[in-house]
C-alpha cells in the first residue's frame, strides 16, 4: 500500500482551524454514541495519524499517535474507498481478524466517515469506536453525517483565507481572476501546497482561430465566446484551483493535482462542456500543462516561459 502524499497537520501547525471547536465536536460524539472513543484522523506520510480524540479515559489512543499505512485499521478503508463504514460487530467479519484495534484493543464497532478536502480527495476521517456489539439508528449516522460536514468546512475556510477575492483581482468581463489576482494568488496557493505536501501544476490555455471569430462575427460575438470559454473553465476545475483570464484569449489555472489523471479529468470536463456549446462558433484551444515545484520559491513569471512554450508546441502540433 502506498503512503497517503499530505504533510501532518500537527506538524506544519495549521493557525486557520478551530482546533477547540473540533475538540468540542469530537467529545460530543463520543458522548452521543456513548462510546469509549472517537477521533478525528489525517490520512498522510506517517499513515493515520490521530488529530483529536475524545478526552475519555477509555479513549486508548492520544493526538500524535500513527496507525502505519501497512496496519489493517478501520480508517485506512474508508480513506482509500471515500466513502462511510460501520462494523457493527468486528468479531463476525474475516476482514478484521489482524485489526490491532480490534484484536488488541477490543474496539469491536466501528463507525467512520471520510473527510474531505473541497476538491474531494481524501482528508483523513471522523470516526466513533466501542467495545461492545453496536446497531446505531440512521438518525446517529445522520447526525454524524452533519458534523463531518462542519469539519469539511473548516479544511475548506483554510482554501477561502488564501483566495480572497477583490474587485481589482477579477476580470469584469469573466468574472474570474484577472492577471493582477493571480499573480498575488499564485504565491500564496504555493506556499500552501507547500504546507500540505500537495502537488500543484500550472496550465497556460489560448483559444483557436480566435480572431477569425471576432473578424467574422464580431467583437461582441467574440466577448460571449471569451465568457463561455472561462464559465465552462470555472465549472470543470475545482474549488481549490485557480483560473484566470490572463489577457485577451489566454488563461491560466494552478490545479492541486496529486495526479495526471486529475488534469486529463479537468480537461475532459471542459472539453464536455464545450461541446454543449449550440449558439456561439466552435470554440476550441490549445493547452500547456507544467508541474510546479512548490518547495521552490519562483515567481509566476519564472514558469510561464515554459508551460508557454508547451502550449504553443501543442497549437503548432494541430496544424
Amino acid at each position: 500500500m502506498e503512503a497517503y502524499g499530505y504533510h501532518s497537520f500537527r506538524e506544519i501547525e495549521v493557525k486557520e482551524i478551530d482546533w477547540q471547536r473540533w475538540q468540542r465536536l469530537v467529545n460530543t460524539v463520543a458522548e452521543m454514541f456513548d462510546a469509549p472513543a472517537a477521533f478525528i484522523n489525517q490520512a498522510n506520510t506517517k499513515g493515520i495519524e490521530v488529530l483529536i480524540a475524545s478526552e475519555l479515559p477509555t479513549t486508548l489512543y492520544a493526538p500524535g499517535e500513527v496507525s502505519s499505512i501497512d496496519s489493517n485499521v478501520y480508517c485506512h478503508q474508508v480513506v482509500q474507498r471515500n466513502e462511510p463504514l460501520y462494523v457493527p460487530d468486528a468479531s463476525s467479519d474475516k476482514r478484521w481478524v489482524n485489526n490491532p484495534e480490534y484484536v488488541e484493543d477490543n474496539y469491536i464497532s466501528y463507525l467512520g466517515m471520510p473527510i474531505n478536502w473541497p476538491d474531494g480527495n481524501t482528508f483523513g476521517t471522523l470516526c466513533v469506536l466501542s467495545n461492545i456489539i453496536t446497531h446505531y439508528p440512521d438518525t446517529y449516522l445522520k447526525v454524524l453525517n452533519v458534523i463531518r460536514d462542519v469539519i469539511n468546512a473548516d479544511l475548506a475556510h483554510i482554501y477561502r483565507e488564501s483566495q480572497l477575492l477583490t474587485e481589482s483581482y477579477v476580470d469584469p468581463m469573466t468574472g474570474i481572476y484577472n492577471r493582477r489576482g493571480f499573480e498575488e494568488m499564485f504565491i500564496q496557493n504555493r506556499n500552501l501546497a507547500r504546507r500540505l505536501g500537495r502537488q500543484v501544476v500550472l496550465l497556460s490555455f489560448d483559444l483557436d482561430n480566435f480572431k477569425p471569430i471576432n473578424d467574422e462575427w464580431g467583437h461582441k460575438v467574440g466577448d460571449e465566446v471569451l465568457t463561455f470559454f472561462a464559465g465552462c473553465l470555472k465549472t470543470s476545475c475545482r474549488n481549490c484551483d485557480l483560473v484566470a483570464r490572463w489577457g485577451g484569449d489566454e488563461f491560466l489555472v494552478l490545479a492541486h493535482s496529486e495526479t495526471t489523471q486529475l488534469v486529463d479529468s479537468l480537461l475532459q470536463r471542459l472539453d464536455h462542456a464545450l461541446h454543449a456549446n449550440s449558439s456561439l462558433p466552435c470554440i476550441e484551444y490549445s493547452v500547456g500543462i507544467l508541474k510546479v515545484d512548490s518547495e521552490q520559491e519562483g515567481e509566476l513569471t519564472s514558469y510561464l516561459p515554459q508551460v508557454d512554450a508547451r502550449m504553443y508546441h501543442h497549437k503548432r502540433s494541430k496544424r
